[in-house]
């Protein structure tokens, strides 16, 4: 574990760095763009990409293309320190980035609007990425946008989707290959590059991890399908032992939405969905993650996961950061309109 002391050091430095709830309440209360980039210019986790920049009239978009730019520097900065296998298992933000701009793509074909993909990862996506941006950003069917993925891991999971009679899968089913893809391979890395105590350690936060992202996915699906559609539904992520056959076929055959997320808080979960009440679904699972993020990241044996952790805690944070501007820039309360997770 020597080698991880090092980086975990490095880690938790950064993320002494980071927003505290006084820092939100100070940039909530600015009343322009260029104020609240003016405030963020001196903050210890923004000043290094935002110095030097002329804040005066900056357009909101300029501004988050700065602060997104954060999160690609110290995610270079982790890489680099990492050295063999350990950077295999950085890669994969990189792969959970090739999985969105692959949805983003999906909703284009339905949407008047371009949607490029999302802008945190777009250059890291074109430095390191196996997916064809171009391709992808032309791909004007199915069919083309799973051929702008064929080097990628999800290259065989896309083509597999294709029907034989050319129908398109939904959004929802590539969403969930995908996903199924992304912790198939994390699984598999974990087991052909790691051992010991280390591998234990790796496959006891990835247990917790798909766990708690099967429970949310769950009360997600059983929230806006019916009970007929949810007895169809088998759980897409490899689940620990702590979800027992039994307790997924309650859940399964939970009468609604309140008696699933009932099952939820009594379950070997419980205590963490009963500690928060989320504006919704999404807010569950980001409180989750951030939550997740926090205990691997304070974890008294760092491993390789621990830089994995921060880099979720720094996604959720730029997450709050431009949600309070595009309130700011909309001349709305941003403490009326969203939910920070991880600033109390």
């Amino acid at each position: 574990m020597a080698s991880y002391t090092a980086i975990a050091a490095k880690v938790r430095a950064m993320y002494g760095c980071r927003m505290t709830p006084e820092d939100y309440r100070q940039l909530m209360s600015r009343q322009s763009i260029s104020e609240a980039a003016s405030f963020l210019q001196s903050h210890p986790g923004y000043r290094r990409e935002l110095s030097g920049m002329n804040v005066s009239g900056i357009h909101r978009e300029q501004l988050e293309t700065a602060l997104r730019s954060t999160y690609r520097n110290e995610y270079r900065r982790i890489f680099r320190f990492l050295t063999g296998e350990d950077q295999a298992f950085l890669r994969f933000p990189i792969y959970r980035a090739e999985k969105e701009a692959i949805l983003t793509a999906m909703r284009r074909l339905s949407s008047l609007h371009m949607l490029e993909p999302e802008e945190t990862w777009a250059p890291m996506l074109a430095a390191k990425s196996k997916l064809h941006l171009t391709e992808l950003r032309q791909a004007g069917d199915f069919r083309r946008i799973a051929d702008a993925a064929r080097d990628t891991i999800y290259a065989s999971a896309l083509s597999r989707s294709i029907s034989a009679d050319g129908r398109e899968p939904s959004m929802a089913f590539v969403d969930n290959i995908l996903l199924v893809t992304y912790y198939a391979h994390l699984y598999r890395v974990l087991a052909h590059n790691y051992a010991g105590d280390t591998k234990k350690l790796i496959k006891k936060s990835l247990d917790e991890e798909t766990d708690l992202l099967n429970l949310v996915l769950f009360l997600r699906l059983r929230q806006h399908f019916s009970q007929e559609d949810v007895q169809l539904y088998s759980f897409p992520l490899p689940c620990s032992s702590k979800l027992s056959q039994g307790y997924i076929q309650q859940l399964l055959s939970a009468e609604d939405y309140d008696a699933a997320l009932e099952l939820v808080r009594s379950g070997p979960y419980g205590a963490l969905f009963r500690s928060i009440q989320p504006t919704g679904l999404e807010a569950y699972l980001y409180t989750m993650q951030y939550r997740f993020n926090l205990r691997q990241l304070r974890a008294a044996q760092p491993t390789v996961y621990t830089p994995v952790a921060y880099l979720g805690l720094k996604e959720i944070e730029l997450r709050n950061i431009i949600s309070i501007i595009e309130c700011i820039r909309y001349g709305v309360p941003p403490e009326r309109y969203i939910t920070l997770i991880g600033a109390e």
